[in-house]
C-alpha cells in the first residue's frame, strides 16, 4: 500500500461522509418508488435478479403493473423465488443464462425497461455486458454498479482488482462495508481463482466517470444520476438507448468473412449492413426455464 493510495481513498471517503448518505431502507424505498412510477404497462426484465433477493425487483415490477416480466440470472431458480411466484400468482418468467452469451441474450428478448444492478463489475468484460444490455433495451436502462473514488487528475480511471498486492487490496476494501466479510473475491477477500467461481469476484474498480463512458460506448445516454446511496461507492444511472450502431463489429463477422472466402462466395461487406438481423427478438412470456412450481 502506498501513501498516495491511502490518501486518495481516505479523502474520498471523508468527502462522501460529509455530503451525507441515505440509509439502506431509504435506498430500497427509492427504488420501489422508481419502479412504481416507471414500469406500469411496460415490459420489464431484471438482469441478475436472483442472487440475494430471489427475484424481488421483478416481483415488485409485476405487482406495479409491468407485463411481461422476466427475471434473468446465472443461478438456478431459488426455492424462495418459486414459492413467491406460486403464492402470489404474479407472472414472472425466469430465464437462466450468462449475460455474455449471445444465445442467452436472445432468450431474454427485448424489454421496455431493463434493470441491472450489482452485475457489471463481476466480470472481466463489463463493456460487453453493457452492449448486450443495449440489445435487449427498448426504452430505459436502470444501471447500478459498484464504483470507486475518482482518481484526482485522471478522468475515467479504473483499477483491475484481481491479484492486487494485499496492502492495496485492503485500501480498496475498507470503504466497501457491504462487501467486507461477504466473501466477495478481490474486495471482501483475495481474488478467488478457483475454476468456475469467477463471478464471485469483483473484477473492476470503475470510477463513475468511467462507468458513464462505458455506457456511452454501448449506445446509451445517461439521463439521470442517482447519487444519494447508503454505500459510498455505488452509482446508479438511468439511461436511454441511443439509435446508432455500435463500434464493435458483430462477434462472428470476421469468421464469416473467412468462411465466405473459403466457400468461394463474396464475403459480407465491411459496413453497417453487418449488423442486420442482430435486433433482439420480442420477449416470449411462454418460455419458462424454471422447474414446475
Amino acid at each position: 500500500m502506498s501513501l498516495a493510495e491511502w490518501t486518495w481513498i481516505t479523502a474520498a471517503r471523508v468527502r462522501r461522509k460529509l455530503r451525507g448518505r441515505t440509509s439502506r431502507e431509504d435506498d430500497h424505498a427509492a427504488r420501489s418508488a422508481w419502479i412504481r412510477a416507471h414500469v406500469p404497462g411496460r415490459s420489464f426484465v431484471d438482469v441478475g435478479g436472483l442472487y440475494g433477493i430471489n427475484g424481488d425487483i421483478a416481483f415488485q415490477a409485476a405487482a406495479a403493473g409491468a407485463s411481461p416480466v422476466t427475471c434473468f440470472d446465472a443461478g438456478d431458480p431459488t426455492p424462495e423465488f418459486l414459492e413467491r411466484r406460486a403464492s402470489t400468482g404474479l407472472d414472472v418468467r425466469i430465464v437462466q443464462g450468462d449475460l455474455e452469451d449471445p444465445l442467452s441474450v436472445e432468450r431474454i428478448g427485448a424489454h421496455d425497461v431493463v434493470w441491472c444492478s450489482g452485475v457489471v463489475y463481476h466480470t472481466p468484460n463489463p463493456v460487453q455486458q453493457l452492449i448486450h444490455l443495449r440489445r435487449i433495451c427498448r426504452e430505459t436502462l436502470y444501471l447500478g454498479s459498484h464504483t470507486m473514488a475518482e482518481v484526482p487528475g485522471v478522468k475515467q480511471a479504473c483499477v483491475f482488482y484481481p491479484y492486487l498486492p494485499e496492502g492495496s487490496r485492503r485500501v480498496h476494501e475498507s470503504p466497501h462495508w457491504q462487501a467486507a466479510g461477504s466473501g466477495a473475491g478481490s474486495i471482501g477477500g483475495p481474488f478467488i481463482d478457483a475454476p468456475m467461481l469467477g463471478h464471485n469476484n469483483f473484477w473492476w474498480g470503475i470510477t463513475p466517470s468511467a462507468l458513464e463512458a462505458m455506457v456511452r460506448t454501448a449506445c446509451f445516454e445517461v439521463v439521470e444520476r442517482i447519487e444519494n446511496h447508503s454505500s459510498p461507492w455505488f452509482t446508479e444511472l438511468v439511461c436511454k438507448p441511443v439509435d446508432r450502431l455500435p463500434t464493435q463489429p458483430p462477434f462472428d463477422f470476421f469468421r464469416k468473412r473467412a468462411e465466405a472466402r473459403a466457400a468461394g462466395v463474396e464475403p459480407p461487406p465491411f459496413d453497417g449492413s453487418a449488423y442486420d438481423g442482430l435486433l433482439a427478438p420480442p420477449p416470449d412470456p411462454a418460455v419458462d426455464d424454471a422447474p414446475p412450481s
